[in-house]
């Protein structure tokens, strides 16, 4: 019996309504049959989708990182902001985005990869071309900066994003401990105003 055709409809509506629920229950607490409930798939037709719950996650990060990145490109294109700014304006963007979620959300990849590191092979993967992306983006523009003497410019730019990208990733963990955006906007603005501050002359 040949399987039944695929909606591609059907299938974009499975990893939206994934990503809502991942944001929210995380890997564990998200069970396939609460969102093949809410997009009103039959069960048993999941796997005409995806092979896996596995697979299933890795198009869901895939999807976050597209949605993300377009928002942070356009953004980045159309602005007439210094480069320093245009870094602390996008984060201060996704902190307040957090904080109306009552900071409980974070970013769903990097949620996503405290609570199952590297156990999934295929969701690692998806993790790690979302995440290089992004710092192949944040690094761009923090060598634009140091090209305008507004970073210090004694390490490489690949350098202060690795160290940038910890923080923060850091500053989001705390954020959702504490329920509060006040201690990651206080470290953002540190390392951007602060650490990250040319280094005087002599």
């Amino acid at each position: 019996m040949p399987r039944p055709r695929r909606s591609e409809h059907t299938r974009e509506a499975l990893i939206e309504n994934g990503i809502e629920q991942l944001s929210q229950h995380g890997y564990h607490g998200t069970g396939i049959k609460k969102i093949l409930d809410a997009v009103n798939v039959p069960k048993g037709s999941f796997y005409n989708y995806f092979e896996s719950k596995e697979a299933f996650v890795a198009e869901i990060i895939r999807e976050y990182s597209s949605q993300y990145l377009k928002i942070l490109d356009d953004y980045v294109e159309s602005s007439n902001e210094q480069p320093l700014d245009k870094i602390k304006t996008i984060y201060q963007f996704m902190l307040e985005k957090f904080s109306g979620q009552n900071c409980q959300q974070g970013c769903l990849i990097g949620s996503i990869a405290a609570e199952i590191g590297n156990q999934s092979e295929t969701c690692q993967v998806a993790m790690l071309e979302s995440v290089n992306q992004s710092k192949r983006r944040i690094s761009s523009l923090i060598q634009q900066a140091q090209d305008e003497r507004e970073i210090r410019n004694d390490l490489t730019a690949e350098q202060i994003t690795t160290v940038f990208w910890a923080t923060w990733e850091g500053s989001l963990l705390k954020m959702k401990m504490e329920g509060s955006i006040a201690s990651a906007k206080e470290t953002l603005f540190i390392m951007l105003d602060h650490l990250l501050k040319p280094q005087a002359d002599g």
